[in-house]
């Protein structure tokens, strides 16, 4: 049982170490002031932002589930950069987000665990271009921001 405890502590500890987050002056990209880096866990691939979807979006929730925190209807700006970085805005809160996993072959996801705590998946279209913005918390589909 006293492992068990220490093994969570040390769990606890971990996660709490894998996120940094930061209130910069002058973020390196986007009008955000707070910049939210995420470590790469074990078994998980650094991501790539496809040069497609590059740009700047105004986008609005579609299929917003009951837990969602945002209703259909919402509208949040989106920045995705070249640099793998995407600045997120919603109802007045910002985040500037980097280093992304590889979440699928045409979907790359940010995880922010210093505004949202949420994960943001930015996702390509089949010949290229912004399809869509997921968003969820932990392995839950929490709805998708779309044009």
């Amino acid at each position: 049982m006293k492992n068990s405890k220490l093994f969570l502590v040390a769990c606890l500890l971990f996660a709490g170490l894998s996120f940094s987050c930061s209130d910069d002056d002058e973020p390196e990209l986007g009008d955000c002031n707070t910049v939210c880096q995420s470590t790469i866990a074990s078994g998980e691939s650094a991501g790539t932002v496809a040069p497609s979807v590059v740009g700047k979006y105004t986008l609005t929730m579609q299929y917003a589930t009951a837990e969602s925190p945002y209703p259909d209807g919402t509208v949040g700006e989106f920045e995705v950069f070249a640099n793998n970085t995407l600045s997120v805005k919603i109802e007045g809160k910002c985040v500037t987000l980097g280093n992304p996993i590889q979440s699928g072959t045409s979907e790359v996801t940010f995880k922010d665990n210093c505004v949202y705590n949420l994960f943001f998946g930015v996702s390509e279209k089949n010949g290229g271009g912004l399809n869509e913005i997921n968003i969820g918390k932990g392995t839950m589909f929490l709805g998708q921001f779309h044009d």
